[in-house]
């Protein structure tokens, strides 16, 4: 509520822009390796958001054949996280480096090793979901990156490309390429990266600037790159081929929208076989009415919604002639009276805006808590749908904070770090903690498995087995490239 948006901005630093932040205990003096962000800065507090794209997350992750074990055989060390960000943070799309580039000038330095500690009371609401249902501690990011590409995956199990807006693949323009070269007189300093400059990779062509060392790298390990010939996929966050009234995004938003998309999604499956399904996203009454203003209070994020990229769903109509745009594809004040008046679809895409969805820096992981809250509590007020209802809550990235767990690789464009998955369902009461492997694409192949569906694509991620591991280490899948439905989170025994 407008009212409440005086209270949504508390937390601040209060500090000047570009300095150290003293509210972390010891700031100047921060051992070598992670520290905990509260006291100082805790969930309801803004922190400072470190980078989250994708050449910039595989050199943090610093991954090698030569550095492989049984435990760990990526061979990912996760060692370099600082490093990336004292010499390169976000980039400059292409600019050329400051004068004096040093290890402050980005600006960063060691904020990617920050964490919340819920053991000493940060993000109460999640750790008391994780107490009373089920959290999956191997959860990852599916891609490494940013929002955009991250939340593709949500909707495609699959990254998608630059095309003519009729499914025929083009060759972007040279400054929407990566180049993750170094300038002259840096040693990570890229030529050409970011949101308003490159984005795409031929990643199928190891000629290409940035694809030999990756594509080297995932052969070292057995892995395949996934990546069709001629096809320059997108790797960062780039405005979706459409706005929410169904008109062009390339009319309104500038040259950085990729085009519209004829990639099928999760979407295209549940209409097929008559599921219903549809996307929530807070915000999005005041986004379709002007796409380029955020009215006070509401900050839709239009690279979060899957559906927006794709031709299909903006430009396609229902059996009764309504427009998929107008008939799936909603505000969450819709959600809420869905909840309340029973008439939830069997799958329910929810996405908060940006005062809400606790990003680092523009929000805070209280805004998120309390987003959340409402909506389980909702649905377990109304005791038809809390009996069949799973709820799955996770982060759309990792937002560029270090983590220590094993990452798998399985295609050109992830996994990425964990990131949390809780399930709350009659069926994971009990605090457990489930380690199968599982990323993004585990939810549209969780709906899959739950209505018996086929796969989105025959290259698609849901495609992939479900995980095998040795007891010995249930975090490692030992037959390959794999990522689990998540049917094994829950107990039907119950």
């Amino acid at each position: 509520m407008k009212k409440d948006l005086v209270a949504a901005t508390e937390g601040a630093s209060g500090l000047p822009q570009e300095t150290i932040d003293t509210r972390i205990a010891n700031a100047t003096k921060l051992p070598s390796g992670p520290f905990q962000l509260s006291s100082g800065v805790g969930s309801q507090d803004y922190a400072d958001s470190p980078v989250h794209r994708y050449y910039q997350m595989f050199q943090q992750m610093d991954c090698s054949a030569s550095y492989a074990t049984k435990a760990n055989p990526s061979g990912c060390r996760n060692d370099l996280f600082p490093w990336v960000e004292v010499t390169v943070g976000a980039g400059a799309n292409g600019a050329a480096p400051p004068a004096n580039l040093n290890d402050e000038t980005t600006l960063e330095g060691a904020t990617s090793m920050g964490f919340y500690n819920v053991q000493q009371g940060d993000a109460p609401y999640f750790k008391q979901l994780a107490d009373q249902y089920t959290l999956l501690d191997n959860y990852h990011q599916p891609a490494k990156g940013g929002t955009g590409l991250d939340s593709i995956y949500l909707g495609f199990a699959d990254d998608i490309w630059y095309s003519d807006g009729k499914g025929n693949a083009l060759t972007p323009p040279a400054n929407q390429i990566e180049n993750p070269d170094p300038m002259a007189s840096t040693n990570n300093w890229y030529s050409q990266d970011g949101y308003s400059g490159g984005t795409y990779s031929n990643c199928a062509d190891s000629s290409q600037k940035g694809v030999a060392s990756v594509n080297g790298y995932l052969s070292s390990v057995g892995v395949s790159p996934n990546c069709e010939a001629g096809h320059y996929y997108l790797l960062n966050n780039y405005n979706p081929g459409y706005v929410g009234n169904g008109d062009l995004a390339s009319k309104s938003q500038g040259p950085f929208t990729i085009p519209p998309v004829s990639t099928p999604s999760i979407a295209d499956v549940l209409i097929k076989h008559d599921i219903s399904w549809a996307y929530y996203g807070e915000g999005w009454n005041a986004y379709v009415n002007d796409p380029s203003y955020y009215a006070e209070g509401s900050e839709y994020c239009n690279i979060c919604n899957p559906f927006l990229y794709q031709t299909s769903i903006m430009r396609g109509k229902n059996k009764d002639g309504v427009p998929y745009r107008i008939a799936n594809l909603h505000d969450t004040t819709d959600l809420y009276d869905a909840i309340k008046n029973d008439e939830l679809p069997a799958v329910s895409n929810v996405k908060p805006s940006g005062v809400n969805d606790g990003h680092p820096e523009s929000s805070q992981v209280a805004e998120l808590e309390g987003f959340v809250k409402k909506i389980v509590t909702a649905v377990q007020k109304n005791k038809k749908l809390a009996a069949d209802t799973a709820i799955l809550i996770t982060f759309d990235e990792g937002g560029g904070y270090w983590d220590s767990g094993y990452i798998q690789q399985l295609d050109f464009f992830g996994d990425g770090t964990r990131i949390p998955m809780i399930i709350v369902s009659p069926y994971t009461k009990g605090g457990h903690i489930s380690h199968v492997y599982s990323d993004h694409a585990s939810v549209p192949k969780f709906i899959e498995a739950n209505w018996a569906l086929p796969a989105i694509t025959g290259r698609s991620r849901d495609n992939m087995p479900n995980p095998v591991t040795d007891p010995s280490n249930p975090y490692v899948p030992t037959n390959g490239a794999s990522v689990s439905d998540m049917m094994a989170a829950f107990n039907f025994k119950k």
